[in-house]
């Protein structure tokens, strides 16, 4: 049977199975995209083989075979799909350390077959910590997609261009966690009107999660939060996702868990998904980052450490400058 397609007979309504499930990331995200993939694969044992689509930037080729060899034996098929980001978002911004691979759902139909009619798309800073077959089965109705919305932004900043002039959204819903009825996002063209809107405000603040925001606007159907839960980054997420049975955590602002140093209360959470990959920090990986992390909570304890710190790197740069123009000088005598 076609998995992406449901089968003749059929009964009206019915959906087909769970998957395909589709990332877009660069080289830099490689760890994350793996450790997500682990808990996909360890909590959908019922759907294996998972039909996974990667459009990436930058992977090679033995970045990919670690990946694959991250997850649990014949649990998944990974098709890559390689893009130029440059080839189109050019003129686009993005938010600091935000890369310009996040332009790249808006053209997620492109990488999939026309005879598949459903997808899930996920963000790679997430850990999806229960079966998905649920979201999967939600009935979307004549909504294009089903999101979850911002924690941050819905009904607070309510307008897609980050700025005035642009149109306005009545709700406003965080881009990480799409499930898409691609049959209605090729009919209604959404692709086609995010990039137009991107075109007319190509610094708009949030980039593609706002052009797809006002292209998707009173199409899209809101789902549980449990299905993109989006936290404060100093709560302690195991805690939480005990309590409110959360499906899939999404880690969105700078404080990443798989960062070293990081500061993130949900290091260690994160870390026992991370070391069952081939990813998994070393025994010195670890030891640096407990460091950088000791380090970087007296620093942010400590105004006089700070300003100690920021004058010894200052003196540390003006030595190195210093001595290597000596340096040179001495090699020209």
């Amino acid at each position: 049977m076609n998995v992406h397609s449901i089968p003749t007979g059929a009964p009206v309504g019915a959906i087909q199975r769970l998957g395909p499930i589709v990332f877009a990331v660069d080289a830099a995200y490689a760890v994350p995209l793996a450790t997500a993939l682990r808990s996909v694969a360890e909590n959908n044992r019922s759907a294996w083989p998972l039909d996974i689509h990667v459009i990436h930037e930058g992977i090679g080729e033995e970045t990919k075979r670690r990946i694959l060899d991250s997850l649990p034996a014949n649990s998944t098929v990974i098709q890559w799909h390689p893009i130029g980001t440059l080839s189109f978002a050019s003129g686009f911004s993005t938010r600091p350390g935000v890369s310009k691979m996040t332009f790249a759902r808006i053209l997620l139909p492109q990488f999939l077959p026309e005879t598949c009619n459903r997808a899930l798309y996920l963000d790679g800073d997430i850990l999806v910590l229960d079966a998905l077959e649920q979201l999967w089965n939600i009935d979307l109705g004549e909504a294009v997609i089903g999101a979850v919305p911002d924690y941050w932004l819905d009904n607070v900043v309510s307008i897609g261009s980050g700025g005035t002039g642009g149109p306005r959204v009545e709700r406003y819903f965080n881009a990480g966690i799409l499930l898409i009825d691609l049959a209605k996002w090729r009919a209604e063209g959404i692709s086609e009107r995010s990039l137009d809107y991107l075109d007319r405000f190509p610094t708009t603040e949030y980039s593609d999660q706002d052009a797809l925001n006002v292209a998707c606007a009173g199409k899209w159907k809101v789902l549980d939060r449990a299905w993109n839960f989006q936290f404060e980054p100093t709560q302690v997420i195991a805690r939480i996702a005990l309590e409110q049975k959360l499906a899939i955590v999404h880690f969105v602002t700078n404080v990443k868990p798989w960062k070293s140093g990081s500061l993130s209360p949900n290091v260690a959470f994160y870390d026992t998904f991370r070391s069952r990959t081939r990813f998994a920090l070393t025994h010195r990986e670890r030891v640096q980052s407990s460091l950088k992390r000791a380090g970087s909570r007296l620093l942010a304890r400590s105004a006089l450490l700070r300003a100690v710190w920021t004058y010894t790197k200052s003196a540390m740069l003006a030595r190195n400058s210093t001595l290597a123009r000596v340096n040179r000088g001495a090699k020209h005598m």
